[in-house]
């Protein structure tokens, strides 16, 4: 009796196993027969498209659309559409402040692609001019909107690209120095107190030889790094995309090694009681 009931708990675990191999190869044979177009990117919640900067306008790739495991004889012809919506719902979620490219900045080169049998794929190109977009916080939602044949990934039918521009001096940097504060206009008047300057920075491009950050050891004040490409001597200056100390200026020589990727920075403000703040700043690419 008990051999009988373990021969008859064998044949229920064959059998079972058996049944999930016959579901595994009908729900296989049913995926790849189904004609399925996604974005290759759209697994990522935001992508991102790094840009040289250039005041002219260049053509790059911007995405791509796949047909992943389907099996398929003909050209499916995709058609894809711009949908802010998708930027939107990534601001909400994120607290970010992504925006559309401007009117005229860039071009989708087509929004009628073909994926083929022999490639299974079919890239996404933008034209697009770096210079228009550095310095703000944009981005392009896409979405697939016709398809000739099978179907539309209900998963993977968006993607959202940011954009991003890059000078040379666009990257991290360890910043290190002093910023004294003292209790008038001068540097004659008592010093009130010294805080030193420690961490990690970031440069964001502006312009081809502009970089924007944030000011000595406070992360609420921004400051322009204007760099002369041939001296390399440095301009400071107040920041017109994030206006904090109107009086930012040079106090001394600043410089920019190529060589190190250093900025070497003596400047000055005024707070907004009149009182003189002198910083000596040192910012070495990480």
């Amino acid at each position: 009796m008990k051999n009988s009931a373990i021969l008859y708990a064998l044949f229920l675990l064959v059998l079972a196993s058996s049944c999930i191999r016959d579901k595994y190869a009908i729900d296989f044979t049913d995926n790849t027969k189904r004609i399925i177009t996604e974005f290759t990117d759209a697994k990522n919640e935001i992508n991102t498209l790094a840009l040289d900067y250039k005041d002219i306008s260049i053509e790059t790739n911007l995405t791509e659309l796949q047909i992943f495991r389907s099996e398929f004889n003909t050209d499916v012809q995709v058609k894809i559409a711009l949908n802010n919506t998708i930027i939107d719902n990534y601001n909400l979620a994120h607290l970010t402040a992504y925006t559309p490219p401007p009117a005229g900045s860039f071009n989708i080169l087509s929004y009628d692609l073909v994926i083929s049998p022999a490639t299974r794929k079919a890239v996404v190109q933008i034209q697009i001019k770096p210079s228009a977009i550095a310095g703000g916080e944009y981005a392009i939602g896409l979405s697939i909107a016709q398809v000739s044949q099978g179907e539309i990934s209900p998963i993977y039918k968006n993607v959202l690209i940011e954009l991003k521009v890059k000078n040379d001096y666009e990257r991290s940097y360890e910043a290190s120095g002093l910023r004294i504060l003292y209790s008038g206009a001068t540097n004659t008047t008592p010093v009130a107190a010294e805080a030193p300057i420690e961490g990690s920075k970031y440069l964001s491009t502006v312009d081809l030889t502009t970089v924007e950050t944030e000011v000595a050891d406070l992360t609420t004040a921004w400051m322009y790094l204007k760099i002369n490409p041939t001296t390399h001597q440095v301009t400071v200056l107040p920041s017109a995309i994030n206006p904090s100390f109107s009086s930012l200026e040079n106090d001394g020589t600043c410089t920019y090694d190529p060589a190190t990727k250093t900025f070497t920075l003596h400047y000055k403000y005024y707070n907004a009681a009149g009182a003189l703040r002198e910083i000596q700043e040192t910012l070495v690419a990480e």
